[in-house]
């Protein structure tokens, strides 16, 4: 039940922001729905499927928190929380408490009546460790590539573009990145003390 109410709710959200024209994105709506039904009805390979998946997303989410401050200034995040404090805090109460929940989730199905109802004969039932290592891999791993782009030539000359757009007076960091060759796109945060602009440049 709360898997589902938790899927409804963040579908509901998704269907607001996209009324709204606000970006959104999330990898458990529908998901989240679903696998409260199979839970509900006892499905034994989706109660551990749904073990490993709320593991993985567990220490997907412990990883990012511990990397996101080597990938994100923090003096443009102290702004961000003057200027912007309900969005700010609403997004980090949402992320802290989704991280949360899945722990919660993780330990019900971790429960030991539930693990002697559905452990597979001839199969292992301890703690999803490999869920975990995998996520943490996946996480140390994509924050060093996204770390090395963002700091890299490429991500220099989309700031160098930004500037002749804002003038002097901001600082800048750079939140999306993409190219082809020769070709490239940008989305460069342009920051000061009172202000926060996002400048899109290409080349």
């Amino acid at each position: 039940m709360a898997l589902i109410v938790f899927g409804a709710i963040d579908i509901g959200v998704m269907m607001y922001c996209i009324a709204h024209q606000i970006s959104y994105s999330s990898s458990f709506n529908l998901f989240a729905v679903i696998s409260g039904i199979y839970l509900w009805r006892g499905h034994p390979w989706y109660v551990r499927f749904v073990t490993r998946a709320a593991a993985f997303f567990v220490g997907a989410f412990c990883v990012a928190l511990l990397v996101f401050p080597f990938l994100f200034p923090l003096d443009l995040g102290l702004i961000e929380l003057c200027l912007r404090p309900v969005e700010t805090i609403g997004g980090m109460v949402a992320a802290v408490g989704v991280t949360v929940f899945l722990f919660w989730v993780c330990r019900q199905l971790r429960a030991p009546a539930v693990v002697a109802a559905y452990a597979k004969p001839g199969c292992t039932s301890g703690p999803p460790w490999l869920a975990f290592a995998l996520a943490a891999a996946l996480g140390i791993g994509t924050g060093a590539m996204v770390g090395l782009s963002l700091s890299g030539a490429t991500a220099r000359k989309a700031i160098e573009l930004a500037k002749a757009r804002t003038g002097d007076g901001y600082r800048y960091s750079v939140s999306h990145l993409s190219w082809s060759g020769d070709h490239g796109r940008a989305r460069v945060v342009a920051y000061r003390d009172d202000s926060i602009k996002t400048v899109e440049v290409e080349w």
